[in-house]
């Protein structure tokens, strides 16, 4: 079954790398999400922050020239049997077999990896142990020009099989286990992986790269098209919004008397969540008011928060005494949102408590 989304059904098999691609212009590095720590210093002609795909967020793109992400090696990028998986648009030909991703043995030789040649297929080369040279299989189906195609590719000690957007398209027999290249001191940039190239020859990619994994196992067929459907899941967002009094009103609206708000947000669940939250100013005589921009937090597990009245004066950027409108808070995951509102009268104390758990409201969003 497929997961929630892309990146929630890459993770859920165990990538020992996941450059998603989507940094800001200008990045020094492309994270590996894998938690694996193989992470990507970019070189030459790679512009981060350009539209991505269905599924993703932004995406990098190659000049067909000098661009490349340059992973060292590492042990984990050195599995006996693998699955290479990205979404791509290419550009067209160059003269070269264009690498999406390679991970070298030597400077002339692939441990493995895949890419697109001149005519658009899609090719791997294996260095096996059972071959003194490197195994090489292509796809019968070229990718289209110019369009989102996703590419994935498996070697299970005894086929590599190439799949285009979730489909099987072709099978070569291959017995063996890839032949491994251990990290060492002295070969750490020579042997490690190159995405968009290779790490120290030119066979520059022309397009769009995004979303990168490195699977230290051959995924299912199964599995290949969640992956592929996944990017097209409907995503839920949950929005509140409590309602928001805060000061001495001086006009006949409310009764007389100094008014507080204080959302508390808890997060029930046992992973992190990231939320956001903006106010919304509503103003009389049916004007319609600011809207603030969103501020972003993070909470942990069975962590809560608060937003009070100072909170709210903040974000809204009002010195106003009085302030109506409402606190909005969106999460991709269910929260435990409850209000609590005060009111104190003439003599400054407390007249009135009251608390209200706030009701979520599902948005549904175009994958991502």
């Amino acid at each position: 079954m497929a997961q929630t989304t892309f990146a929630d059904a890459v993770l859920a098999d165990g990538p020992v790398g996941f450059w998603r691609l989507g940094e800001p212009l200008g990045s020094a590095i492309a994270t590996d999400a894998s938690g694996n720590g193989n992470h990507a210093a970019p070189s030459g002609g790679v512009t981060f922050g350009q539209p991505g795909f269905h599924g993703g967020d932004s995406a990098a793109l190659f000049d067909c020239r000098t661009g490349r992400l340059t992973v060292l090696n590492s042990n984990s990028l050195n599995p006996p049997h693998v699955t290479l998986e990205a979404k791509i648009r290419w550009d067209g030909p160059n003269g070269f077999y264009q690498r999406i991703l390679e991970k070298s043995s030597f400077p002339q030789l692939a441990q493995y990896g895949f890419g697109i040649t001149p005519a658009g297929l899609v090719r791997v080369e294996l260095r096996i142990e059972s071959a003194p040279v490197n195994v090489e299989a292509e796809s019968q189906a070229a990718v289209p020009l110019g369009a989102e195609s996703h590419v994935t590719v498996t070697y299970d000690g005894s086929a590599i099989r190439v799949y285009l957007d979730g489909a099987l398209d072709s099978e070569s027999a291959a017995p063996g286990s890839i032949s491994p290249k251990p990290p060492a001191a002295v070969n750490l940039v020579e042997s490690g992986v190159g995405i968009g190239n290779q790490t120290q020859r030119d066979r520059p990619f022309n397009g769009l790269i995004d979303e990168v994994a490195v699977y230290p196992t051959a995924l299912s067929a199964a599995r290949v098209y969640d992956h592929y459907a996944a990017q097209f899941a409907e995503r839920v967002l949950h929005q509140y919004a409590a309602k928001l009094l805060c000061g001495s009103p001086d006009r006949d609206v409310l009764a007389p008397g100094t008014y507080f708000t204080a959302v508390n947000v808890h997060n029930p669940s046992d992973a992190d969540v990231e939320l956001a939250v903006k106010v919304a100013v509503a103003l009389p005589e049916l004007q319609v008011g600011p809207v603030s921009p969103f501020k972003h937090a993070r909470l942990g597990p069975d962590e809560a928060l608060e937003i009070d009245c100072a909170d709210a004066r903040a974000m809204a950027d009002t010195r106003d005494e009085f302030l109506k409108g409402f606190v909005v808070i969106e999460c991709g995951a269910e929260l435990d949102v409850v209000a609590v509102y005060t009111a104190v009268g003439a003599n400054d104390r407390v007249e009135t408590l009251h608390t209200e758990r706030v009701p979520s409201r599902k948005v549904a969003l175009p994958a991502r």
